[in-house]
């Protein structure tokens, strides 16, 4: 063993932790992001460590950004505040006719402003009728010229539904040629919420990135024909179409396939492998945005369906995928938490939730098929795929596998059909409530520059939140294999240490 490079390594982690900790010294992170804002509630209501979701997260997610379950606020209905009216009494000749109030934004304020429009705003209440004391706040509220009253009414939020995510990284790779890399950084602006909960809307737009190779966020070769990068998601859902339980998603968005999106996960710089991997020439990924159209729904609280079609640019031929996932304990997919038994003993069941979801996604790719067709250039393909998720206590165990087949990777017919297959397993433990360690294996065997690479890496992270939406992650990545090519059989490896902070607000 080289003790000297040992310990060049432990000096290099050791600096870079103290450059982060200065950093976080210097940051002011006290804002929060825009859900958090509009709900008035903690990151960590919906997060595990930021953007890892819990299961209110992903009840949020799958409700088309609507908070449902765990801490949502009733309305009162119209009824509970009107104010009592003796018999003969009127409206006051400068009140404002109920009738005459209207509006299909906020259902709590709509109510307080027609249940102060039935009395007088400024006789006082008799001994013998008294006003409840909350018709008297709503009166006072009343009273008050709210200027948000009208944006209220109609429906448009207050607060600017928007958040800006900054990410800057710090890489030791001792067999690169920039041996230590501290300029990867990235600044993501994110909008989303919801319209009255009958429709939902997100985006994020990629303000600035360093050492990022954007075209591997494309799926189509050339990548021009995909016009610009810069638009990562951008998306609506019309929730509840026509009243049935069907939610309509329409734009630019991961497709339901696994059960975590691309950036739910404690790692800031691996993505998993089973979502992840290109095969030869086709850039596709099971986590790459799509512009698509997808139809999903719960069904009993604790089944999800989702299907859809990706329109790829200058592709004649459509794309289909289709997903299904099922919960088991823990809350459900509305975030409805179990019924607990407390006169039965406590059992490993009461603290056991298991989530397992599979796909399947079918396309084309390659040269595009519109006018003159050069079937040569084209490569269909297709991913299958199934996901578990289980949840105990403190301890999470992910599991991810995939398996594929390219029948034209290489786009000239060089290289005959390539199947493909990933598998992904992750164990993470809460050490604190703000302190999460992981560790992920994962097994890669994979068609790539006229080889086959079966590829294992090892991960460790430990990631920090000091501040909700402060995070700290360090992690590393032992990447070893072996590649089959003309020249035969060679073992390769590699070794990165990355440090990295992310903050949002």
């Amino acid at each position: 063993m080289d003790y000297g490079r040992v310990g060049r390594i432990k000096r290099t982690v050791a600096s870079l932790c103290t450059f982060a900790i200065v950093f976080v010294s210097a940051t002011c992170a006290y804002a929060i992001p825009a859900f958090t804002r509009a709900h008035k509630v903690e990151c960590s209501t919906c997060h595990t460590v930021f953007p890892e979701l819990n299961e209110y997260g992903e009840a949020f997610l799958k409700n088309g950004y609507v908070y449902v379950g765990k801490g949502k606020k009733k309305i009162e209905s119209e009824d509970a505040v009107k104010a009592p009216v003796t018999a003969g009494e009127k409206p006051a000749a400068d009140s404002v006719p109920a009738s005459n109030i209207q509006g299909v934004g906020d259902a709590g304020l709509l109510d307080k402003l027609k249940a102060a429009s039935l009395r007088s705003t400024e006789a006082p209440a008799s001994a013998s009728s008294p006003v409840p004391a909350a018709l008297d706040e709503r009166t006072a509220m009343t009273n008050q010229k709210s200027l948000s009253e009208g944006i209220a009414l109609s429906g448009v939020p207050e607060q600017l539904p928007i958040s800006f995510t900054a990410n800057l990284q710090g890489t030791y790779n001792r067999d690169a040629v920039n041996e230590f890399d501290f300029s990867t950084r990235s600044l993501k602006l994110a909008a989303g919420g919801n319209i009255k909960e009958k429709a939902g809307f997100f985006g994020t737009y990629l303000l600035y990135t360093e050492n990022v190779d954007k075209s591997a966020n494309t799926s189509t070769i050339p990548t021009n024909m995909t016009g610009k990068t810069d638009i990562g998601e951008l998306f609506f859902i019309w929730r509840h179409a026509l009243d049935t339980g069907i939610n309509l998603k329409v734009g630019r968005f991961q497709p339901k396939l696994g059960l975590w999106k691309s950036n739910n996960k404690v790692s800031i710089a691996h993505p998993y492998a089973a979502y992840s991997y290109t095969v030869g020439q086709s850039l596709f990924t099971a986590d790459q945005a799509q512009d698509a159209l997808e139809a999903n729904m719960i069904l009993a609280n604790r089944l999800f369906i989702a299907g859809g079609a990706v329109n790829r640019k200058n592709q004649n031929t459509k794309e289909w995928y289709a997903h299904v996932s099922a919960k088991v304990g823990g809350a459900d997919f509305l975030a409805n938490e179990p019924e607990i038994d407390l006169d039965k003993e406590e059992s490993v069941f009461d603290f056991l939730s298991l989530t397992v979801g599979g796909y399947w996604y079918a396309g084309t790719n390659g040269d595009p098929n519109t006018g003159v067709v050069v079937p040569l250039r084209q490569n269909k393909f297709y991913r299958a795929g199934v996901d578990l998720d289980l949840l105990y206590k403190l301890f999470r165990l992910k599991m991810s596998g995939i398996v594929g087949e390219d029948d034209n990777p290489e786009l000239n017919y060089s290289e005959p059909t390539q199947k493909s297959t990933a598998a992904t397993v992750e164990l993470q433990y809460t050490v604190l409530k703000e302190l999460i360690g992981s560790l992920r294996f994962e097994y890669l065997d994979v068609y790539s520059d006229g080889s086959t690479r079966i590829t294992r890496r090892i991960i460790p992270t430990c990631a920090y939140t000091p501040i909700e939406n402060l995070k700290i992650t360090a992690e590393y990545m032992h990447e070893y294999g072996d590649v089959y090519d003309t020249a035969g059989k060679r073992d390769v490896s590699n070794n990165v240490g990355t440090l990295g902070v992310t903050f949002s607000f």
